[in-house]
Parts: C-alpha cells; structure tokens; sequence
C-alpha cells in the first residue's frame, strides 16, 4: 500500500505549527516514520468490521459484546 503524502513536508509544517524546532538531520528519520505510520493507518482503515467489533463509548469489564 501506498500513500501520496509528502511526508517531508508535513514533518516540517507539523513542527512549525506546533513550534517545535526540526534539525534537518532527523528529516529522513521523521519522514521515515512517518510514512510507516501512514501505511499502518491505511491497512487498519482497510479493514471492513462489523458494528461489534468497532469501538464502544464506555467499557464495562466483563460485559458481553453486541452481537
């Protein structure tokens, strides 16, 4: 799977907007990372699940899924 994002310029726009300083020198380990990240991200939203296995509002121990 791939994904069109520019991973470089996200990394720098993201840190900017957060005030975070980027050293050039970690750019190609962020954008890495980022790319990974983005390929995780599009596998799980790949997935087709079914009303009870998406994610409830509250969790209660020991109480049955819906079915």
């Amino acid at each position: 799977m791939t994904t069109d994002l520019d991973a470089e310029a996200y990394a720098k726009a993201a840190a900017a907007a957060c005030g975070l300083p980027l050293d050039p020198r970690h750019l190609p380990g962020v954008a890495f990372n980022l790319k990974l990240a983005a390929r995780m991200a599009a596998l799980v939203e790949g997935m087709a699940i079914t009303p009870a296995e998406e994610a409830a509002p509250v969790f209660v121990a020991g109480r049955e899924p819906p079915k």
